[in-house]
């Protein structure tokens, strides 16, 4: 019988890795059986780096206790977005560890754990009231700061207006610069420098005749874009001689057949044989092919020997091969996680001999990883729009992402690819912001012959994507292929945009596109972006998988492929290895490990 949680969680439990449970403080059973979840999607593949996921409605943190094949599970209600759990996980696990030295954890946890667990929930109950004064504190320190910041913005507005008002009086009436400048300074000194009440001027730009261009969402959404504005995002030539603009258009649509389409007799990426691009030719016994796919526990625990890994030995290995990861391209984050979970996962296993410790490190390290990389969901989106079409429905995918990294042409390759698999598709214009945006889908559409639904520029991208459906299900299309403007993670406007063209349309699939060659930068933007989608979107939607662009320019800095997949749990839908429609392929998990560690 469970006792009550002080703390504001619902439940913290030992189990052992077989599932029974030893000790529970909390309700007895958790909505969504996310434990279930935890232990088939999680614990049985040991993703590398993961110690925390939000589960259903539950945020869980977890950590093994190795020295007794016991696990620690805390879980919290989500919505709370509490940041101390994981520290609590950590606590108990030391208890039960400390347990585990007396040879008697099962019956110890049994029967004595609950004062122990008594004196950590007083623990962190003081902890958490010392953190609450700490953060009200600065909150109320944060809003002094914050209203000092707004005085001293309101007094530069009402100086700047004056000056503005100033030299527009000095101009109609061509007072000398010199005597508008003593005039200033003495109105400066008798006011104070300050002059409340007065209206804003125009924007500068606006004075100038010169108006920036705006998102046509939120306060804009409403307002009806004016002929000028349409105007001036058209790069379609319709203008002047017709002959001419024809002419025009016939040699553009040539450059484009031959910078896209496939020379004769030139195979489709996605028809080669599967082949290990980066693979590691070596015959080392340490290479890590050999031992793919299997359980880190099992790794270690099956081989007979009395040698135990302790942190002190698996330290500087895991030093050695976090580098290693970093020099592929591996976000700092990821290969901190990464190698720190497998780390900690090995302390207290038994291995052959001391002379192969490093070798053992290198293929848990390797297993880990290849189970990050390996799809939990489909990755034949082929299969997927074959089996709508039996069904009679309307496929639809949206490609999302920042700006410049190759969202069109990665469209354009899908629709290429579809196309060739006998599926009718249908390209959506939903970028009605980007000038030219629709004129360059226009010329991708007319190079695949496929169709291209759009409603010229500055309309709302949520209603062209549901007229778009609408029309494709009316035709019979079989698959739709949403384009939307990039645009940067950080811009609430922008991103509720995006959100509401996915809450109302329930796309099929939602890919992100991104650069293989990205950064650090780059997951940050990923990871921010995902974030802004599930935020704003009405059911909490987020990326279905990625789209790497350039993977034929990276050699075997193959890191970006880690990266992605770990902060999104999501997997590589495709790659793009050139810039021909046909340069489309899937990635090949064994090619992006062995780059990895050879």
């Amino acid at each position: 019988m469970s006792a009550q949680l002080d703390l504001p969680l619902s439940q913290v439990l030992v189990f052992e890795k077989t599932g029974r449970v030893l000790w529970r403080r909390g309700a007895p059973t958790l909505k969504g059986d996310p434990l279930s979840e935890l232990v088939g999607a999680y614990l049985l593949e040991e993703k590398g780096g993961t110690q925390s996921a939000r589960i259903g409605d539950h945020a869980l943190d977890w950590r093994f206790v190795n020295e007794a094949d016991l696990v620690v599970v805390t879980a919290a209600p989500a919505s709370m977005e509490l940041d101390w759990t994981g520290d609590l996980c950590d606590s108990v696990r030391k208890k039960v560890a400390a347990l585990a030295k007396s040879g008697h954890v099962q019956e110890a946890l049994r029967s004595s754990f609950d004062p122990t667990f008594d004196g950590l929930e007083k623990e962190f109950e003081a902890r958490l009231r010392i953190r609450r004064k700490k953060q009200q504190a600065d909150l109320e320190a944060r809003k002094a700061r914050s209203a000092e910041a707004a005085q001293r913005r309101a007094e530069a507005e009402a100086e700047a207006a004056e000056a503005a008002e100033e030299e527009e009086g000095a101009e109609k009436t061509d007072e000398d610069p010199l005597a508008r400048l003593k005039r200033r300074t003495a109105t400066k000194s008798s006011s104070g420098g300050r002059r409340r009440g007065k209206k804003k001027p125009t924007d500068s730009s606006e004075k100038a005749g010169k108006k920036p261009t705006v998102w046509r969402d939120g306060s804009q959404r409403n307002k009806k874009a004016t002929a000028a504005e349409v105007a001036a995002l058209d790069r379609s030539g319709a203008h002047g001689d017709a002959a001419a603009q024809q002419a025009a258009q016939d040699r553009h649509l040539e450059e484009m057949r031959g910078t896209y389409l496939a020379n004769e007799g030139e195979k489709a990426a996605w028809d080669e044989e599967e082949e290990l691009l980066l693979e590691d030719e070596s015959d080392d016994e340490a290479a890590p092919k050999s031992w793919f796919g299997r359980n880190v526990g099992n790794l270690l625990n099956n081989v007979a020997g009395s040698q135990t890994l302790t942190k002190e030995e698996i330290e500087p290995v895991m030093a050695d091969l976090r580098k290693t990861l970093l020099e592929k391209n591996v976000a700092v984050e990821v290969a901190d996680a990464v190698t720190k979970s497998v780390a900690d996962s090995l302390v207290g296993q038994k291995v052959e001999r001391f002379g192969r410790a490093s070798t053992m490190i290198k293929q848990a390290l390797a297993a880990a990883v290849e189970r990050v990389l390996t799809p939990k969901r489909s990755t034949d989106v082929l299969r997927e729009v074959l089996d709508a079409k039996r069904k009679g429905k309307t496929y639809s995918i949206v490609f999302v992402g920042i700006n410049g990294v190759g969202k069109s042409t990665s469209l354009s390759k899908v629709a290429y690819y579809l196309k060739e698999h006998n599926i009718d598709v249908m390209i959506t214009a939903c970028d009605t912001f980007r000038s030219g945006a629709v004129e360059q889908l226009r010329s991708h559409a007319k190079c695949l012959d496929v169709e291209l639904f759009e409603k010229g520029y500055l309309k709302d991208p949520a209603d062209v994507a549901r007229a778009s459906l609408v029309h494709a299900k009316q035709a019979k299309k079989d698959c739709v292929l949403i384009d939307t403007a990039g645009r940067m993670q950080n811009n609430d406007k922008l991103m509720r945009e995006l959100a509401k063209l996915v809450s109302v349309n329930t796309p099929d699939l939602v890919l992100f596109v991104g650069e293989a060659l990205v950064g650090n930068d780059g997951i940050d933007q990923l990871n921010m972006f995902n974030k802004s989608l599930a935020q704003f979107c009405s059911d909490g939607r987020t990326i279905d998988g990625l789209v790497l662009t350039k993977f034929d320019t990276i050699d075997d800095k193959v890191g970006a492929t880690l990266s992605m997949t770990y902060k999104t749990g999501q997997p590589i839908m495709f790659i793009g290895v050139g810039q021909k429609y046909t340069h489309l392929k899937k990635l090949s998990v064994n090619a992006v490990v062995n780059a990895l560690f050879k």
